[in-house]
């Protein structure tokens, strides 16, 4: 009866921990990359044609005018949005945990018309697959 209330008592700490998301995972997931649409897009910046590809942004997240904390210039307010090309020469973006990525900035047009960049820690989606501004 003891080794019962034991097993019990220990299986409730373990469903508890697992419900709570703090047990660590047996595998890590890689983010999904962002994928091409089927349109290409001037980039008024740039002067430069890109194709068009989608990624899974964080919402209400700000474009910056230039690859760093600066100007903003508009918010970007969907889930899922269009980028261009992506800038790994911007200022650091606070991507500690992604060190390929702590100086990558995509660029995009904010849900205002304007143009500008968006912090790469800001897109769960892998942006590597954009082309380069």
């Amino acid at each position: 009866m003891r080794i019962f209330r034991k097993t019990v008592a220990v299986g409730g700490t373990m469903l508890s921990a697992a419900a709570l998301g703090i047990l660590p995972t047996t595998h890590a997931n890689a983010a999904s990359n962002c994928w091409p649409g089927q349109e290409y897009m001037r980039a008024p910046y740039f002067q430069k044609v890109y194709p068009v590809f989608y990624c899974n942004n964080l919402a209400g997240e700000p474009i910056h005018e230039f690859p760093d904390r600066g100007n903003v210039v508009g918010y970007m307010n969907s889930t899922t949005s269009w980028f261009l090309c992506r800038d790994d020469y911007g200022d650091l973006n606070g991507e500690y945990n992604n060190p390929s990525h702590a100086k990558r900035w995509i660029y995009t047009e904010a849900d205002n018309g304007q143009w500008g960049f968006m912090n790469d820690k800001n897109i769960s989606s892998e942006t590597d697959p954009l082309s380069e501004c």
